[in-house]
């Protein structure tokens, strides 16, 4: 940092110190109606407890890409914002500091926080994105068994497994007196137990119903030659794999996989998330215009016109993926014309309230500062 000159090592802190405080707010605001909804559905049974903490962490690795743009556009908002109300833009351009050296300090900080976004969404976004699902996918499919009643014949893989509980424990992870009809190659086997429990492999992701103390009885329907074993364990496969994935969601898919790709969902989905880590540098050349106000002016209206101009974006850019999937866009304008209206909106704001832009591109308008 030594290397900096002064002014871009004083921007650079203070742009640091809001964008770490902007990250942090975004990500609790988000990450708390997330937990809410992980919480109800653990409520229901649809997850369990055990992986509540490991979808939370999973869910902030996913929101991070698209968390980081606006809070880093945010952190210059409110540093040049502040610079301009504390007169201190007045007296770096006084020194002879203008617009393109505050570009310069802003670029440079920008910089390594697009190469930081771009990892976040090009590798680090899709690969979160395929944890959570195969941890949603997993419970799911233990959530099957979890559905079993008490008292009646419950039906598991594709009706080849036939469970009759008598009574189970409140998370119905343990079972007393158990009645199992199932069908391996072509045999009916019948198996009653005294109690039983499931069971989770977590290097698999297979489920099994051990069984304590019983007996099975195997054979072919009409014939005589059943055979008899007693057990004191005994496992069985549950085959919930109907439930599986059997292909990957394109925003599941490694970047690698989606470059070339003739598919518009595949590619709606790879200008996504190359358009994320531009929207950085894009909303930096904003900042310094958009931040303009004369010394002393309050922050919340900057603050406020920021804000709104980047849920424009965020819509646009929602807009923007239906209209490249549905084929409305041409192919080679794609998703990229979002950042040029962005661009665009915030020439018009600069040239608007920029009292020399103005005089220059709008002279009949006046030269009073708004």
């Amino acid at each position: 940092m030594r290397l900096l000159p002064i002014i871009d090592r004083y921007i650079l802190l203070e742009v640091t110190k809001y964008f770490l405080g902007s990250v942090l707010i975004l990500l609790m605001a988000l990450m708390g109606s997330g937990f809410i909804k992980l919480l109800g559905q653990a409520a229901a049974g649809a997850l369990s407890n055990e992986v509540l903490l490991e979808l939370a962490f999973i869910e902030t690795l996913r929101m991070l890409g698209p968390v980081t743009p606006p809070a880093f556009f945010l952190a210059i908002m409110a540093t040049l914002v502040r610079m301009y109300r504390d007169s201190e833009m007045t007296a770096l351009s006084a020194s002879g500091v203008g617009g393109l050296r505050i570009y310069r300090a802003v670029v440079v900080a920008a910089l390594p926080v697009t190469l930081l976004v771009g990892w976040l969404t090009l590798d680090l976004q899709p690969m979160a994105n395929q944890m959570k699902r195969d941890i949603i996918v997993q419970q799911s499919n233990r959530a099957e068994f979890s559905n079993a009643v008490a008292g009646r014949f419950n039906e598991f893989s594709r009706g080849d497994l036939v469970v009759y509980v008598e009574s189970m424990s409140d998370d119905k992870s343990r079972l007393q007196n158990v009645f199992v009809q199932n069908r391996q190659h072509g045999k009916l086997g019948l198996i009653s137990a005294a109690e039983g429990y499931q069971y989770l492999d977590e290097e698999t992701g297979e489920h099994f119903v051990v069984l304590l103390d019983g007996r099975r009885y195997e054979g072919v329907p009409g014939r005589r030659d059943f055979t008899l074993a007693e057990f004191k364990k005994y496992s069985m496969r549950l085959d919930l794999q109907s439930k599986a994935r059997k292909h990957l969601r394109a925003d599941e898919l490694p970047t690698s996989l989606l470059l070339g790709a003739s598919d518009l969902r595949m590619r709606a989905e790879l200008e996504y998330r190359m358009l994320i880590p531009v929207a950085v540098l894009v909303f930096t050349i904003v900042s310094v215009p958009l931040s303009y106000s004369l010394p002393r002016d309050g922050m919340t209206g900057r603050m406020i016109l920021a804000l709104l101009l980047y849920f424009t974006f965020i819509n646009l850019f929602a807009v923007s993926g239906k209209l490249m999937e549905n084929g409305t866009t041409p192919e080679w304008l794609g998703r990229w014309w979002v950042h040029l209206v962005m661009l665009s909106m915030a020439g018009a704001i600069a040239v608007m309230r920029i009292p020399t832009l103005r005089r220059r591109f709008l002279p009949g308008w006046g030269n009073r500062s708004k």
